[in-house]
């Protein structure tokens, strides 16, 4: 349960905030993309996924798609999805732990993807906090 919750943090929270600070359709929009955010073996977040498939689709290239639009509302509201709620603080905070990972394993292995997931991450999540912050 609690990697589904991280997978739809990454669709339902931190897609968002990123591809507007970076006009970007989609950061993180396929089963690899979140493979590598999460440092998972390759097919761990279409397991995860596979438990999801009324709300969830799956392309043949494995881009995800959230087929109900009110599951954001629904998972943002903790009277509402009480046990399945995503709390934004908590999610970019975790994220944010995430991007600094990457960073230290972008500077062993000195790999170009790395360091871009951790850019794009950090300034969309400030730019988020920033106006999180000033409402």
């Amino acid at each position: 349960m609690e990697r589904v919750k991280q997978v739809l943090g990454v669709l339902i929270i931190l897609n968002p905030e990123v591809c507007a600070d970076q006009g970007i359709d989609n950061w993180v929009n396929s089963t690899n993309d979140i493979d590598d955010f999460f440092f998972w073996k390759t097919g761990e977040t279409e397991a995860c996924l596979s438990q999801l498939v009324s709300i969830i689709e799956l392309d043949t290239n494995g881009k995800i798609s959230i087929l109900h639009a009110s599951l954001s509302d629904f998972l943002l509201d903790l009277s509402r999805s009480r046990q399945f709620y995503l709390c934004r603080e908590s999610v970019l905070g975790d994220y944010a732990a995430l991007g600094l990972r990457h960073l230290r394993q972008q500077a062993v292995l000195n790999d170009g993807v790395s360091i871009y997931f951790f850019r794009c991450f950090i300034s969309g999540v400030l730019i988020s906090n920033l106006s999180y912050i000033r409402d």
